[in-house]
């Protein structure tokens, strides 16, 4: 999808995005991964994408994938508390619960900043 006029920009991706949550709220996170990618597509240093697109992989079960989206999320944004939150949630649900616990303390440290 690319809107009229707008190739690759914050704009577009920030419209995409925008659709992804209202995907996402109505339970279709499918739908929201896709346009998440569209959004990742037109402006790949949007944080914001990446952590929702890893919420999304989360809810459907996809944890792996989830961790790999707040890494490229925590690869742009370092202090990106709900990030490091999130991917801590996946990292228990994967059974890795050190590395989850480290990241959900790093979580409540940029939190209480």
């Amino acid at each position: 999808m690319k809107l009229n006029g707008m190739h690759g920009t914050f704009s577009e991706a920030e419209y995409l995005v925008r659709q992804a949550r209202e995907m996402a709220m109505a339970g279709d996170h499918n739908t929201a991964i896709n346009y998440l990618k569209q959004a990742i597509t037109a402006y790949p240093q949007y944080t914001e994408a990446y952590s929702l697109l890893g919420n999304c992989q989360d809810c459907l079960g996809r944890n792996e994938e989830a961790v790999a989206s707040y890494n490229q999320a925590l690869a742009l944004d370092p202090c990106h508390a709900d990030a490091w939150f999130n991917k801590g949630m996946s990292l228990k649900k994967m059974g890795q619960t050190k590395e989850a616990s480290q990241c959900i303390e790093k979580s409540i440290d940029l939190y209480c900043r």
